[in-house]
């Protein structure tokens, strides 16, 4: 059952505080930094450059996205390109090896609560028109070789040896959400039968907001 009353999250609150509570602190100062100290309960920015300054400055070790295809990665630095579209990386210093790329159309700041253990920013992305014959990733993106004259080959290209310059690029092809957390917050250690942030379960708005505000009201060492 998704939605569980804080009760059911209090049975793994040990767990939750074993070695986690240096990473709220740091994530929390992470996200102090964004607003010059004055935290709010919301913010959003659509600007492109204002969304890749918020994403370059949470880009730490202590986050992690997750994807509207499920899974995650954390995110290691962002920027723009020269066609407009947002680039990110999930190894710091890695954006001209290996990028994921999508339409930046708004990042949401949430901080519920009273602790703000569980302060998170929705990145919503559009889609970018194909270059390739196949989407994986449960249709939301493809995976190709971005060669230095900007074209694309198949991702075979990379695997087999790719020319200088040349780079592997997730490509998102389909509108979706993607969910930042601090890696010390309960949604991203939480996990039961009716619950894991891997399925993608922020993709559902009203059961996120739900869950989430639900975590945010629990107190943690």
């Amino acid at each position: 059952m998704v939605g569980h009353p804080h009760k059911q999250y209090r049975k793994e609150i040990t767990m939750l505080d074993d070695g986690k509570s240096e990473l709220r602190q740091t994530w929390a100062e992470v996200v102090s930094g964004v607003f010059n100290g004055a935290v709010p309960a919301k913010a959003e920015w659509t600007n492109p450059t204002d969304i890749v300054l918020v994403l370059n400055a949470i880009s730490t070790p202590v986050n992690h996205m997750f994807y509207p295809e499920g899974g995650g990665m954390d995110i290691r630095g962002a920027r723009l390109n020269s066609k407009g579209e947002l680039e990110w990386a999930v190894e710091e210093g890695r954006l001209d090896s290996y990028a994921h790329i999508a339409i930046p159309l708004k990042l949401a700041f949430w901080n519920p609560g009273s602790y703000g253990h569980e302060a998170n920013f929705v990145l919503e992305c559009g889609p970018l028109k194909p270059q390739g014959d196949y989407a994986g990733h449960s249709g939301y993106a493809e995976e190709l070789t971005e060669l230095s004259n900007g074209s694309f080959e198949s991702r075979s290209t990379w695997d087999e040896g790719a020319p200088e310059g040349a780079r592997l690029v997730t490509r998102y092809v389909r509108s979706g959400r993607f969910v930042i957390f601090g890696k010390g917050s309960i949604y991203n250690s939480f996990q039961d039968r009716g619950f894991d942030a891997y399925d993608a379960f922020h993709n559902d708005a009203g059961k996120f907001e739900k869950v989430v505000e639900e975590m945010a009201n629990i107190k943690l060492a």
